[in-house]
């Protein structure tokens, strides 16, 4: 889910998706969720398919989301700018030559070792100009939290991120790929995805981080911080069930 999309992203147009979110019927949007659903686990390299399950089930949720951003200083002034983290913002030559230790230069090299496109999330179209901001970089800082909390761009990782992802944001979509990934891809992630869940619900509230002034800090303790605890090792259980 970091940046590749794949073959069966073609079956609907993001637009489109949006519209079925907002205005269609409840079957619609189930149709629209299982679909995605099916391909996701199919293909879980598939980044339009997670934006088409998440818009089709965390619409009810993006009020609160939204609300919460803008009840903290730094998330409301967040709102009003809306930066984006892309190569017309961003440079990525001066983030490359940082060293490996601080934020900016392990996310260069994650997104140089994985083949990962930053500018591959634009704004989702037709929703209205805030929602569609906190979409867009709910998207743009998902491999940044990937470089916050270690975990790989491979199925386990992803799975575990989905669920440090929900305890961040109570979003329907991560709880479910989370959970069912594991179930059907991954089962042996069991305790990784768990260390997700555990480490989000203990970590700072990272959508009102503002990531682009932090590029020159030292990693570790910017993970400190933001109370982001250190990873487990990669191992076999059960764990209980994403509350």
């Amino acid at each position: 889910m970091s940046g590749t999309v794949g073959a069966s992203a073609g079956w609907m147009d993001e637009a489109r998706a949006v519209r079925i979110a907002l205005e269609g019927s409840g079957l619609a949007r189930l149709r629209l969720a299982v679909g995605a659903l099916a391909r996701l686990l199919y293909n879980p390299d598939d980044t339009v398919e997670v934006f088409f399950l998440g818009i089709a089930l965390n619409g009810p949720q993006l009020p609160a989301l939204m609300g919460r951003i803008a009840g903290e200083a730094k998330g409301l002034a967040l709102l009003c700018e809306r930066p984006t983290i892309d190569s017309s913002t961003v440079d990525w030559q001066r983030l490359r030559a940082l060293p490996v230790s601080t934020l900016g230069g392990a996310y260069a090299r994650y997104l140089d070792d994985n083949k990962l496109d930053p500018d591959l999330f634009q704004p989702p179209p037709a929703l209205p100009e805030i929602p569609r901001w906190v979409a867009q970089r709910i998207r743009q800082t998902h491999d940044i939290w990937h470089v916050l909390t270690g975990y790989a761009p491979d199925v386990a990782g992803e799975l575990a991120l989905q669920a440090f992802t929900y305890a961040q944001l109570r979003a329907p979509s991560a709880r479910l790929v989370a959970v069912l990934g594991t179930l059907f891809k991954s089962p042996r992630s069991a305790r990784l995805v768990w260390d997700g869940y555990v480490r989000g619900k203990a970590a700072a509230f990272l959508p009102v981080v503002r990531f682009e002034d932090l590029w020159e800090r030292d990693l570790e303790e910017l993970r400190r911080e933001l109370h982001i605890k250190p990873r487990r090792p990669h191992g076999r259980s059960a764990g209980p069930s994403l509350q």
